[in-house]
């Protein structure tokens, strides 16, 4: 495989249909999160002043995660490519297993080449960075930012992102797929937003990170129940697959949404969260549907399913149908729903609380 920088051939819009953009909810809605709980310290903490060159650097931050996150989707595809996974999922594909949608078909279609896949996944990861450096440098020049904050968060965030599915840890590749998402997606994500409008760290935003990354584990774990297959066949040892079985999958899913319900409990007892946070129980009807789905794909995969209203937004489903991926799509997408309604529920009414504590 050549080292040489490739000049890619296609536009922005081509890459960033590549990326599987509709995952950037896993990034972005937890960045949100943290904005909006900024706006709710701005309002009700006195300590906390509200300022305007703050705030332009969280919405910059909010830029270079999408950036970044867009940049590592694509790097995955690359490294994934590289080791042969892609190629051990088209011969199941091929061979009748219900294996998700053909990765990289942009690479084995002829409209990018491999080697342009490495170079634009860096361009967005450097835009990303490029953002993070320009927020180090404003926030300690008249923030007072504490550069190791910054520096800890951003690095570590960069460093697991990579590392996911590259050399020489691979570590979604040995079990710890589920777990480094669940971190990145969660604390070095929300925690950070927050401190950039702030320039503090408060229990309450730690606890609302929490259910953002058991949340999206739920989205990677799910993910996993599906290719349970085809990750085995390319080696790419899962959570699931280090468990053995579908249905152990299924009983990790029940246990991280009790989880994510149990921890904004526990942050209501703990006085870091208001009293209104409990309305979030108004998605456990969606948390019980898509969990009859999960065991409904693991008991009778022949079953189809169709999207109801009270699942949230499906769209493109015609296309999905058309692609024969609406089996999959479905409960992938009812699992990014779920996480988006969870924790916007979360942030709206810590944002509306009214310092009704316990």
């Amino acid at each position: 495989m050549s080292a040489r920088l490739a000049i890619p051939k296609q536009g922005f819009k081509f890459w960033f249909d590549a990326s599987r953009n509709p995952a950037l909810g896993q990034s972005l809605t937890p960045y949100v999160v943290g904005i909006l709980f900024s706006v709710a310290a701005w309002i009700y903490n006195p300590e906390v002043i509200f300022q305007p060159l703050a705030l332009a650097l969280g919405l910059l931050g909010f830029v270079g995660v999408g950036s970044a996150h867009t940049g590592i989707n694509l790097l995955d595809d690359y490294f994934d490519y590289t080791k042969g996974a892609v190629a051990q999922r088209e011969a199941l594909i091929d061979g009748g297993f219900r294996a998700r949608l053909h990765k990289c078909s942009y690479i084995e279609s002829g409209e990018a080449t491999i080697e342009e896949t490495r170079t634009v996944s860096w361009l967005f990861i450097s835009f990303g960075l490029l953002c993070g450096v320009i927020i180090l440098v404003l926030g300690l020049l008249f923030l007072g930012y504490d550069w190791r904050y910054l520096a800890a968060f951003a690095g570590a965030g960069l460093l697991l992102g990579v590392m996911y599915a590259g050399p020489p840890l691979r570590l979604s590749y040995h079990g710890f797929g589920e777990v480094v998402v669940g971190i990145v997606f969660g604390a070095l994500i929300a925690i950070p937003a927050y401190y950039l409008c702030t320039v503090r760290i408060d229990p309450s935003i730690i606890w609302a990170s929490i259910p953002c990354g058991l949340l999206t584990m739920n989205i990677v774990n799910t993910h996993a129940i599906m290719d349970f297959e085809s990750d085995k066949a390319a080696n790419r040892t899962t959570f699931v697959v280090l468990l053995g079985s579908k249905m152990a999958g299924f009983w990790v899913d029940i246990v991280l949404l009790v989880a994510s319900y149990g921890c904004i409990v526990v942050g209501i007892l703990l006085g870091a969260l208001p009293l209104t946070s409990l309305l979030v129980l108004v998605t456990l009807p969606v948390a019980v549907g898509f969990l009859r789905l999960v065991r409904l794909y693991v008991t009778h995969p022949e079953r189809d399913e169709t999207p109801k209203w009270w699942m949230g937004a499906f769209k493109q489903w015609d296309l999905y149908k058309k692609a024969g991926i609406e089996w999959f799509m479905l409960r992938w997408a009812l699992a990014r729903n779920l996480l988006m309604q969870f924790v916007l529920i979360v942030a709206i009414t810590n944002l509306l609380g009214f310092n009704l504590y316990l």
